[in-house]
C-alpha cells in the first residue's frame, strides 16, 4: 500500500535476577533461564595502608605518618550471547582486601595489595563456552612506610586501575602518600576511594587517641595509613601504629530477559 510505513517495535528488557558476590577468590554466578544479557559490576580490593612510625636519635625523634593505601578499581561490563543457557556459570575471581602494614623501614613492609576482580569464564558444565580476556577491576597498591626507598618499587599508594568494560572503567583513588619526615608526631595518610565504591579509611590520629589508621569501606576503599604516635596519654601500644586494612572487592550481577 502506497505511503503505508511499517510499525516499529520495541522491546522492554525485564531484570529477571540480581546476584551479589562479597566472598573473595573463585566464585561463580548460574544464569537464570530467559536470560538474553547480562549487566555485570566489578569492584577490585583496596590496598592496605602503611605504618606510622617514630625512629629516636642523638638528634630527637624523627616521625612520619604512613601513606594510604589506594582504592580498587571498577568496571561494567554488558555480556550477551545468543547461546544463553539457565544453569550456565560465569565465573569470576574476586580481589580480597590488602593488609595494613604494622611494620616499617624495609622494602616489604607497605600495605599489602589488593586483588583484581576478573571475569573469567562462561561454562556449561564443564565445556567453556567464552573465556574473558583482560577484563579486570584492578585492587590497589599498598602504601608506603617510613624507610622505603621512594622508586623501589615506584608506585605506593596508586588507585587500582579499570580495563576492557565495554560500558564503564573507573580506576580506583590514589591514597594521599607519606609526608617528609619532622621532629613533630604526624597523623597518617588517607586511603584512596575505590572508582563508584567504597571510600578510604581515615588516617590515624595521634593527638586522639587512635593512632592506627581506619579501615577502607565496602566494596574496595583503601586503608588509611598510621599515625607516628599516640600523643594524648590514653592509648595504648607504642610506635609503629599499623595501617588500616582495605575492603574486600565485589561483584554485582544483573540478568535482564
Amino acid at each position: 500500500m502506497i505511503g503505508a510505513s511499517k510499525a516499529t517495535t520495541t522491546r522492554a528488557y525485564q531484570l529477571l535476577d540480581t546476584g551479589t558476590i562479597t566472598s573473595t577468590g573463585a566464585q561463580s554466578y548460574t544464569i537464570p533461564a530467559g536470560t538474553l544479557y547480562l549487566e555485570i559490576e566489578m569492584w577490585g580490593g583496596g590496598a592496605g595502608g602503611g605504618a606510622g612510625d617514630k625512629s629516636g636519635g642523638k638528634g630527637g625523634s624523627t616521625h612520619q605518618g604512613g601513606g594510604g593505601g589506594g582504592g580498587g578499581a571498577y568496571v561494567k561490563h554488558k555480556y550477551q550471547l545468543a547461546d544463553m543457557q539457565p544453569s550456565d556459570t560465569l565465573n569470576f575471581t574476586v580481589g580480597a582486601g590488602g593488609a595494613g602494614s604494622s611494620s616499617s623501614g624495609g622494602l616489604n613492609t607497605k600495605g599489602t595489595d589488593g586483588g583484581a576482580t576478573t571475569i573469567d569464564t562462561h561454562k556449561r558444565s564443564s565445556t567453556t563456552i567464552t573465556t574473558f580476556s583482560s577484563i579486570s577491576a584492578g585492587g590497589g597498591i599498598g602504601g608506603r612506610c617510613q624507610g622505603i626507598i621512594l622508586n623501589s618499587p615506584p608506585d605506593f599508594s596508586a588507585g587500582g586501575s579499570a580495563t576492557n568494560g565495554n560500558i564503564t572503567n573507573t580506576d580506583g583513588t590514589d591514597g594521599t602518600g607519606i609526608q617528609s619526615a619532622s621532629g613533630s608526631a604526624q597523623n597518617g595518610n588517607a586511603g584512596g576511594a575505590a572508582g563508584n565504591g567504597g571510600a578510604g579509611g581515615a588516617g590515624g590520629q595521634h593527638s586522639v587517641g587512635n593512632p592506627a589508621g581506619g579501615a577502607g569501606t565496602s566494596p574496595g576503599g583503601g586503608g588509611g595509613g598510621g599515625g607516628s604516635d599516640c600523643t594524648a596519654g590514653f592509648c595504648a601500644g607504642t610506635s609503629p601504629f599499623s595501617g588500616g586494612a582495605g575492603a574486600d572487592g565485589k561483584v554485582i550481577v544483573k540478568a535482564y530477559g
